[in-house]
C-alpha cells in the first residue's frame, strides 16, 4: 500500500513539474517576442532619424553650395 501511494505521489509531482516546465516556456516565449518586438521599434525609430539626418545634410550641403554663388 505505502508503494501505491509513493508512486501515485511521484507521478501527480511529475505531472506538476511538466505543467510548470511548459508554462515557464510559454511565458518565456511571450516576454522574448515582447522584446524582440520593441528592439525591432527601436531600431526602426533609429533608422528613421538617420534617413531624416541624410536629408538634413543633404539640403544644408546644396543651401551652402548655393550661398557660395
Amino acid at each position: 500500500m505505502m508503494a501505491f501511494i509513493e508512486q501515485e505521489a511521484n507521478e501527480k509531482a511529475e505531472e506538476i513539474d511538466a505543467k510548470a516546465e511548459e508554462e515557464f516556456n510559454i511565458e518565456k516565449g511571450r516576454l522574448v517576442q515582447q522584446q524582440r518586438l520593441k528592439i525591432m521599434e527601436y531600431y526602426e525609430r533609429k533608422e528613421k532619424q538617420v534617413e531624416l539626418l541624410k536629408k538634413m545634410y543633404v539640403f544644408l550641403h546644396s543651401f551652402a553650395i548655393l550661398m557660395k554663388f
